[in-house]
């Protein structure tokens, strides 16, 4: 079975995202990938059931 995955668009200003794009290029990831990694992240450490 295949996971659907949805799509979440983010808008920040281009001088935050520059360095977003820096942070993830030295951890050898695209912005998106680092961005996937930080809210699942995020979820996982604050969601409570």
């Amino acid at each position: 079975m295949t996971e659907e995955k949805k799509r979440l668009t983010l808008l920040i200003d281009q001088e935050i995202f520059e360095k977003f794009k820096k942070l993830a290029e030295e951890q050898d990831r695209t912005a998106g990938n680092l961005g996937t990694k930080l809210i699942k992240d995020y979820v996982k450490n604050n969601f409570k059931e």
